[in-house]
């Protein structure tokens, strides 16, 4: 399931334990303990965000050289970038320092998602940016057909990476980031006026392919160790 963690080597998720026991022994009300679980999901976005800015920043410098050849285009990549590296955070993406095969599947659809019907809601949240971002930058995604199969891509290779993690691959995942992915590509139809204005013209499809496979290749090799330094520096 896509629920927000903060990968084991850090302290951090230990430390919101800690405190939701606190609650639970205070009588703190619940509401307050999920205010400040919010807050951490943001914090840890940032943070992971900043990591991998490290590499992000200078290899879509490089890319604008030999491929992008606009800094307009490379500044919107750079963003979409951003925000798949924060997907890949908030969902615990594998990476090289902590790997830990696991199966864990639950394929009962619904069920799980009503019982957590907060956490289902994030998930269409995190995924309205996806299809938002698509069909805007490029218009091989301008129409529903196709944004529906690259939210299942998307959502499956996630889903598939998560069997490293240790962390279930769950089919209500699978339902809310489409849900989330039409609803994105909704937004985006209504606010270029049927993909008329506010549009990216010339982007080519190959710089897709390009920035999903660097973003990945990043969170997976080199991005958790600045991420280390960033977390013995914060805690």
């Amino acid at each position: 399931m896509h629920q927000v963690s903060i990968p084991v080597r850090h302290n951090a998720w230990t430390e919101l334990k800690k405190y939701s026991i606190i609650c639970i022994r205070n009588d703190v009300v619940k509401s307050e303990f999920w205010e400040v679980k919010n807050m951490y999901r943001i914090y840890i976005a940032l943070i992971e965000i900043v990591a991998a800015a490290v590499f992000i920043i200078p290899i879509w410098c490089v890319y604008n050289k030999l491929y992008f050849r606009s800094w307009k285009m490379t500044i919107l990549y750079m963003v979409f970038g951003f925000y798949l590296t924060a997907v890949l955070a908030l969902v615990g993406f594998p990476n090289i320092m902590s790997l830990k095969v696991e199966l864990t599947v639950n394929i009962i659809p619904f069920v799980y998602m009503i019982d957590d019907f907060v956490n289902a809601c994030l998930n269409v949240l995190l995924f309205v940016p996806f299809g938002f971002f698509l069909p805007v930058l490029w218009k091989e995604f301008r129409n529903a057909k196709k944004i529906f199969i690259a939210g299942f891509a998307m959502t499956s290779f996630i889903e598939i990476a998560q069997i490293f993690t240790g962390r279930t691959t769950d089919i209500n995942d699978i339902i809310t980031n489409i849900a989330g992915t039409l609803i994105g590509y909704l937004i985006a139809y209504w606010f270029t006026g049927v993909f008329t204005r506010r549009i990216v013209k010339n982007s080519k499809k190959n710089d897709f392919y390009i920035i999903c496979a660097s973003v990945v290749f990043i969170m997976f090799f080199f991005q958790p160790f600045i991420s280390s330094l960033l977390w013995e520096m914060v805690l």
